[in-house]
């Protein structure tokens, strides 16, 4: 039987990505890292008919930080999906533009 040790356990379990606001209306969102190692980013923002409108990378130095993702003027009002890739994981969560 193969188990992790408990503090990789828990740590695996404790990691987390908050979005925020889901209604954006300044152009810009939130990214809240929590107790993830450091690596690069890969936040994408897709149509509902899935085209990539939106690609930016960011890189994060420690285990919790907020990271400000700035939006192109140029989109239009409407629902998105926001895509965050790092390492193997993967993270999808609707927004709304305003």
């Amino acid at each position: 039987m193969n188990t992790l040790p408990l503090s990789d356990q828990s740590k695996k379990r404790s990691q987390r990505i908050t979005v925020y606001p889901n209604l954006v209306s300044q152009g810009k969102f939130w990214l809240q890292l929590y107790n993830i190692e450091k690596c690069v980013f890969t936040v994408q923002l897709y149509s509902l008919a899935g085209q990539q409108v939106f690609k930016h990378f960011l890189y994060h130095a420690e285990l919790h930080s907020n990271h400000t993702v700035q939006l192109p003027r140029h989109l239009a009002r409407g629902i998105y999906k926001v895509a965050i890739r790092y390492g193997d994981n993967h993270y999808v969560q609707p927004i709304v533009i305003d």
